[in-house]
């Protein structure tokens, strides 16, 4: 039987058997042999084809098996052969499995087409096949039934499916789904793509070695709920790391070895681990960023955007119930000269313990809030004690010494408390008025506790007012320049000018410098203004040696603001251009503590401006603090004397000792030396004396208009 069934195979499929068996290509190269015979070659093709591990068979055209490999053979729970051949589907399988292998096969058999890569449930078993139809034909071509191939590709749909359920486990993790609820989906698809299996996600505890169950497949469930338990035959589990972004591990996935795990599983079972240990990472990223979200990175401390939501209920509670609430603002006094002295990263530090004591401080009901660099915002509710009995604990704590790089420190700070419903009813009118009353602490003097003042309000409208008026003024143009002359005593002739700036308000008239420089330094507007009168002295200059006098230098004043800016250097080279005066002709004048504010940086822009062909003098010298080995570095050819150590002489024994030393060190430093705000006599005598002879002061003129200036040079020609 199994003869027939062989010959009516290799005599109806349209493959030729002799190609089944690899010829030699030369009868040199291999001895030569008998033809061999059919049954020979058909005892071969059976035994290659019952070695495949794919399923094969044939089936007539009423569905009954002609031929069966092993492999189906024995996958359909049979032993032989020759018990598949004459059965069909419907005597092996259940109706509806078996009518749809029927409805296939019956299709290749009647349309002659072959079908190829179809897909469907294997029929024992839980695995899956790829199965193949062709049509079996006689030598005439007709078609006497059908053949047909099975692989199994269950490796590979497991794999999909694990590859499926790893990008599900990925795709919540990127939609940021809960923790827990992560791990529960990890317990579940578990159960699904590996069933039974016995796994649990043991994590540590925040801070602890030790591990809890965060979750569990229902298998590791029924196992046990605790890691002791879980471990009571650690040789049974294979313990997979759920590593951390930081190089250390959240905890384990545990899994009950098992035979059927085979490497593709582990694989994607290690998969899980690291997507649990992101998810792990995400979430305490994602909390982390919540938290700064809130707080400020530093300290720690509650931010503006928490501080304003906090501080909103707090004055809602306090409506409804009369009470008070204080909101201080705080700045540590001199801070910036602990981060120029010592680093920021000391500068870092110090905040923290301010931040550390002003918590203590304070208690749990009340709020603090770090709004920047040194500046701190407390939200005080109400008690039995006044509020500032209490900010002066604070102010204590703050003042207790502490060592920071090395060096012993002892703080102050200066606060400005607003009080609710008094100072304001919402948090925006208190924080304005707070933050007023602090300025105002510092304006004091600093290290001090200011209560808001209404009368502060009004004064911070006024220079608010004054603000917004200097601003139209540089737009307006009413910024004019007055001209003081300088005079050597000795020849009686005037060697230069200092161009004076003054503002002529529409209202008010003429405005001096004291009444709107400091305000001007403090808004910015400094340095527009400083450009005009750059620009008007240079052209007044050139405008003198036009009408034919005798040129005489003119000096300018600097502020700090204007000569700290990065364009200051290009600003003096084009009033210069502009005008068309020689830069030989313009003196500026700089302040000593201006100087010592950055040695470095000054001189480097002293040189820059020598480079131009500018000269550079020190106004008011004597008020700083400069040494004369820094003095001798600056590229300077005047020393202007302060006006303070003139106004007391003859009188004052110390300033003429002063001014005779400084008229001494510009001798020995081969620098020019004229004395400021000579107004007597006696002062000018005193000063001929000390070899100081050139003088500007009332004495000799008051700062003057540009016309009558041209009327006094025209006269000393």
């Amino acid at each position: 039987m199994r003869k027939a069934v062989g010959e009516q195979i290799l005599g109806s499929v349209p493959v030729d058997a002799d190609q089944m068996i690899a010829r030699p290509r030369s009868t040199e190269e291999i001895p030569q042999t008998r033809e061999p015979s059919l049954a020979e070659r058909y005892d071969w093709l059976v035994a290659m084809i019952n070695h495949v591990p794919d399923y094969i068979y044939a089936k007539d055209l009423e569905g009954r098996f002609l031929f069966a490999n092993r492999a189906i053979v024995l996958n359909n729970g049979l032993e032989r052969v020759e018990d598949m051949v004459g059965l069909t589907d419907y005597d092996l399988h259940p109706s509806a499995a078996a009518e749809s292998i029927a409805a296939v096969e019956r299709h290749v058999m009647e349309s002659g087409e072959p079908d190829l890569g179809l897909e469907e449930r294997r029929l024992r078993g839980s695995g899956w096949l790829m199965m193949s139809r062709v049509p079996l034909r006689d030598k005439a071509g007709k078609v006497i039934g059908v053949v047909g191939a099975s692989r199994d590709i269950s490796s590979r749909k497991r794999s999909e499916s694990l590859m499926k359920a790893q990008a599900q486990l990925l795709k919540a993790v990127a939609k940021g789904v809960r923790l827990d609820a992560l791990l529960r989906d990890v317990a579940d698809l578990l159960e699904e793509v590996i069933p039974g299996i016995a796994a649990a996600v043991l994590l540590h505890d925040e801070g602890a070695e030790e591990l809890h169950v965060a979750a569990a497949s229902q298998s590791a469930a029924a196992i046990s709920m605790s890691p002791a338990g879980i471990f009571d035959n650690p040789a049974s589990w294979r313990c997979l790391a759920i590593s951390s972004g930081d190089g250390g591990q959240h905890g384990v996935l545990a899994v009950q070895e098992s035979s059927s795990h085979e490497a593709s599983m582990w694989e994607f079972l290690t998969g899980v681990a690291q997507t649990i240990g992101i998810a792990i990472d995400r979430h305490y990223d994602a909390e982390r960023i919540t938290f700064l979200a809130e707080h400020d990175a530093l300290t720690g401390l509650p931010n503006r955007a928490l501080l304003d939501r906090k501080l909103d209920d707090m004055l809602r509670r306090a409506g409804e119930t009369s009470g008070r609430v204080a909101v201080v603002f705080l700045d540590v006094d001199n801070f910036k000269l602990v981060n120029d002295s010592l680093g920021h990263a000391a500068g870092d530090e110090l905040l923290k313990i301010v931040a550390n004591r002003i918590t203590e401080e304070i208690g749990r009901d009340n709020l603090v809030s770090r709004i920047g660099g040194d500046e701190f915002i407390l939200a005080l509710q109400q008690t039995q004690e006044d509020f500032v009995p209490r900010l002066a604990r604070i102010r204590e704590a703050i003042a207790r010494p502490l060592t920071l790089a090395g060096m012993n420190l002892q703080l102050t700070c200066s606060m400005g408390m607003a009080c609710f419903a008094a100072h304001g009813k919402t948090a925006t009118e208190l924080f304005a008025n707070a933050d007023m009353a602090m300025y105002r602490a510092k304006e004091n003097g600093r290290n001090s506790i200011q209560v808001f003042d209404p009368a502060m309000a009004e004064n911070a409208r006024q220079k608010l007012g004054r603000s917004e008026e200097l601003r139209r003024a540089i737009e307006r143009d009413e910024f004019v320049l007055h001209f003081q002359p300088q005079k050597d005593m000795t020849t009686g002739e005037i060697i230069g000018v200092e161009a004076l700036v003054r503002w002529n308000h529409p209202t008010d008239g003429l405005v001096f410098p004291g009444e709107f420089i400091p305000l001007a330094e403090e808004s910015g507007l400094i340095v527009p203004i400083g450009e005009a009168v750059l620009r008007k002295a240079c052209g007044q200059a050139k405008k003198w040696q036009k009408l034919g006098l005798p040129p005489v230098k003119i000096g300018v004043n600097m502020s700090a603001r204007q000569f700290q800016e990065p364009g200051m250097i290009r600003h003096v080279a084009t009033a210069l251009a502009e005008s068309g005066l020689e830069p030989q002709w313009l003196e500026i004048e700089v302040t000593e503590s201006l100087l010592m504010r950055d040695v470095q940086g000054a001189i480097m822009k002293m040189h820059e401006l020598n480079a131009l062909g500018v000269s550079l003098a020190i106004d008011d010298f004597g008020t700083g603090y400069s040494s004369l080995s820094t003095l001798k570095r600056f590229p300077l050819s005047r020393l202007k004397i302060d006006r303070s150590f003139i106004a007391d002489i003859p009188d004052d024994a110390d300033d003429m000792a002063i001014t005779s030393a400084i008229v001494s060190l510009a001798r020995i430093l081969a620098l020019d030396v004229i004395a400021e705000g000579v107004e007597t006599e006696e002062q000018a005598r005193f000063l001929s004396e000390a070899g100081c002879h050139a003088i500007q002061g009332y004495l000799f003129s008051r700062p003057i208009p540009a016309e009558e200036m041209t009327r006094v040079m025209r006269e000393r020609c």
